[in-house]
């Protein structure tokens, strides 16, 4: 029994090593090693653990096989330890170049390696120039377009810039479909590290990074003559004393650590005459006092590919030598000081793209050199207006970026003027806003009593536009005036996302006239401030169905904000704050008409007739002639409601003004102030037996009372410290009732009490800032209690 346990244990024990070291050689020699080896280690493992189980039978049937079962089950242990070791050995001392592939084969993997499947030449160079930058860099679409355009990724595969930007999102996109790019916010992308390891040992030694900073860094063979793309990181002074052969270098991207002034030696230019595209920043930041210095020499004329410069946060001075360069078609500063534009660039026959970012210009107007670009296809300018900025003629660019301030930049965008001051003449204005995409000006003095049909006709509408922002205009009275045009309705703001208008002394409406019930139906936020003359916003019923916040603040004349038509296409809505608006009456207009709106309403399918359904914040604020906030038709009104803020408003009865079987499911925070007239949530009413009026009832007699609602203020007592309305903490309102069901108890945020206060918390209730409501509620408590008693 005993020699035949051991001979099947050692046979199988045999077998299993052998063939299992046996495999492990086959998956090294084909690469597959990671995978298919921890397979069969677990197999393995599986095995040796059935094993022994049988050793243990076999033990307690014979005790003498124990020693021999067991020293067979160690030499299997070492065996495995031993091949393990020896084809780590192998993989990462004997064969350095295979390391990536054990190591992280699995990762790449997982990130969808496929760069040997990839078709399209174009992403494969994308990729490899992907990998030129810093770890963990995000890369945008714009400097990726710079770096194709100057390697002539596109050949001649392109007429306009535009053109080739669409090329570089395409490849951009299969890059992103292969998991070989990371998206990341505004359409940028980012590389793993992992991958772009994995890129720069494709390209072998096309592509070298080098490290001043690290001393043990192998330097440059001055014999290697491969090296195209070179991404260099340190002080420059070690850059420009490194010797290496670059005449095929055509990418030098330094990326500058060390502040300071260095002069570029004649030598180092002749040694890269075939650049194609430069890349200068100083990584030191944004602080003006901090720029490095940096002189380009008369030699940079050597550089007669070149057809990218791009510098980064670097005193640049005298750049007139650039006007020397015949193939630069892009020029790219962003936070830099020059002395001037220099004429000298409008002499460069390909040059396309202009972008001054924040640089900051001594002398001279930059725009009497920019507007005679002949071949200038796309500007930049942001943040880098001097005082000698005049009047700005615009050719006829395809895109263009004029910005002042620090707006938030969209590069998707192609037409973008954000201007405190309009430096237009009203010809440059009338041909620029007919196509702007994005429009903001600030201190518009040219005496326009409105945009259309003053600046665009009609029928154009400024139907490009996606934003317009307008502040401190103190002659504009509407945006479109059609009171006075006969004419087919027109459509006038399709695209509109985004309106904000600031301190419009004189604004009194946004539509003096009838507009396309399709007119701004793209609006997604609305923003109105310091608007004294503002009456009303829309005197025609509009189609506002993406509208999802809507602000207005400081509009002392405000009368009414909508018509209940325009109302019910608000299914989008999330957030309403109306505050300081002292005559504001109505939210909703109540005209002849709603009494058949309300019918019409009633009649139909409430749950598809819900007024703000996604609505989630109401804030109202210091509206003093305000004595209801929202009417309710449907029992969907309101499901989604969260948060309810009123403070301040002195006429105010009730929230809402209909009494109905709502649902306020989602209520979180009620927060109630300063309203000395307040009664309740809802208003005493009654279902009607006839259609007709929400707010026209029969006579008593005829009607049924409605059943106890969901939410009713009367079965709730708030409680709390003196003022303590305004705050944060939430206090739960418990119930007066003990019939009352559980669910109709409600937060309410409370203020934090004054020290001195809180040793009153347990002796004394008060009933503040409410008036009639407190009133109310304490008679109720107060009869409550003598009903208890009596009985």
């Amino acid at each position: 029994m005993e020699g035949l346990v051991t001979d099947l244990g050692k046979t199988f024990v045999e077998k299993m090593v052998n063939w299992t070291i046996k495999k492990s050689r086959y998956i090294f020699c084909f690469m597959c090693i990671v995978k298919e080896f921890e397979q069969e280690k677990v197999k393995l493992e599986a095995e040796r653990k059935t094993m022994k189980q049988h050793f243990k039978v076999a033990i307690g049937k014979n005790k003498d096989i124990q020693f021999n079962a067991q020293f067979w089950e160690e030499q299997a242990a070492k065996l495995i330890e031993e091949d393990t070791k020896t084809t780590q050995i192998c993989l990462f001392e004997l064969c350095t170049h295979c390391i990536w592939r054990y190591k992280r084969v699995e990762d790449l993997k997982i990130h969808g390696f496929s760069y040997d499947y990839l078709k399209d030449e174009k992403s494969k160079a994308l990729f490899l120039l992907c990998s030129m930058f810093l770890e963990d860099e995000e890369i945008s679409i714009e400097i990726l377009t710079r770096l194709g355009i100057g390697v002539d990724l596109f050949g001649e595969d392109y007429s306009i810039y535009e053109d080739a930007r669409s090329r570089v999102v395409v490849a951009k996109n299969k890059l992103l479909d292969s998991c070989l790019l990371l998206e990341k916010r505004e359409e940028n992308v980012q590389m793993h590290d992992l991958v772009r390891d994995v890129a720069q040992w494709i390209a072998n030694k096309e592509i070298r990074a080098l490290n001043f900073s690290n001393k043990n860094q192998k330097p440059l063979d001055e014999r290697d003559k491969n090296i195209k793309y070179l991404l260099s990181q340190g002080n420059l002074v070690d850059l420009f004393s490194f010797r290496f052969d670059g005449s095929r270098v055509e990418i030098l991207i330094v990326n500058i650590g060390i502040y300071d002034s260095v002069e570029v030696p004649v030598s180092f230019f002749e040694n890269i005459v075939g650049l194609r595209v430069m890349n200068i920043r100083y990584n030191g930041g944004w602080d003006i006092e901090e720029r490095t210095t940096l002189s380009l020499p008369q030699s940079i004329q050597s550089l007669t590919n070149i057809r990218s410069l791009i510098v980064e946060n670097v005193k640049l001075g005298d750049i007139s030598i650039l006007g020397s360069l015949q193939s630069l078609e892009t020029l790219d500063l962003t936070n830099c000081e020059i002395d001037e534009l220099p004429l000298e660039i409008t002499k460069l026959e390909k040059f396309r793209l202009l972008n001054l970012n924040t640089c900051e210009i001594r002398s001279n107007d930059p725009f009497e050199v920019i507007q005679i670009c002949s071949s200038l296809e796309e500007l930049y300018f942001c943040r880098s207006f001097n005082q000698f900025c005049q009047e700005i003629t615009l050719p006829t660019w395809l895109r263009y970026h004029l910005i002042e301030g620090f707006p938030k930049i969209n590069h998707s965008i192609s037409k973008c003027v954000y201007l405190e001051h309009n430096y237009f003449t009203e010809a440059t204005f009338k041909y620029v806003i007919q196509t702007l995409e994005i429009l903001y000006l600030g201190e518009n003095k040219k005496g326009w009593r409105n945009l259309i049909p003053k600046i665009v006709p009609v029928e154009q509408g400024m139907n490009d536009l996606i934003e317009l922002r307008l502040a401190n205009d103190p002659q504009l009275q509407c945006l479109v005036d059609t009171k006075h045009i006969d004419s087919q309705v027109p459509n006038v703001f399709s695209k509109l996302v985004v309106l904000h208008l600031y301190k419009m002394e004189n604004l009194e409406e946004l539509c003096n006239g009838p507009i396309s019930f399709d007119s701004l139906n793209n609006l997604e936020e609305l923003y109105i401030k310091f608007c004294n003359h503002m009456q009303s916003l829309f005197k025609c019923s509009l189609n506002l169905c993406n509208l999802k916040t809507m602000t207005l603040t400081s509009c002392s004349k405000l009368v009414s904000v909508f018509e209940l038509s325009t109302c019910r296409s608000l299914v989008l809505l999330e957030t309403l704050e109306i505050t300081y608006c002292e005559q504001l009456r109505n939210i909703i207009t109540n005209e002849s008409r709603v009494d058949d709106i309300v019918e019409k309403i009633l009649d139909g399918d409430n749950n598809n007739n819900s007024i703000f359904p996604k609505l989630k914040v109401v804030l109202i604020q210091s509206c003093p002639q305000l004595q209801f906030i929202l009417p309710l038709f449907s029992t969907r009104d309101l499901l989604l409601l969260e948060t309810i803020i009123i403070r301040d408003c002195d006429k105010l009865k009730y929230i809402f003004g209909q009494h109905q079987d709502v649902e306020l499911a989602s209520l979180k925070l009620l927060q109630l102030c300063d309203l000395p007239n307040f009664i309740d949530i809802f208003p005493e009413s009654y279902h009607s037996t006839s259609k007709g009026s929400s707010y026209i009832s029969k006579p008593k007699t005829e009607l049924d009372p409605i059943k106890s609602n969901i939410f009713s203020w009367r079965h709730t007592c708030c409680y709390g410290y003196k003022y303590k309305l305004k705050g944060i903490t939430n206090t739960k309102i418990p119930l007066v009732f003990e019939d009352q069901p559980q669910d109709c108890s409600i937060s309410m945020g409370l203020q934090k009490p004054h020290p001195m206060q809180t040793q009153l918390a347990a002796a004394k209730i008060e009933y503040e800032y409410f008036g009639i409501m407190a009133q109310l509620l304490k008679s109720k408590a107060q009869s409550s209690k003598t009903s208890s008693s009596t009985a």
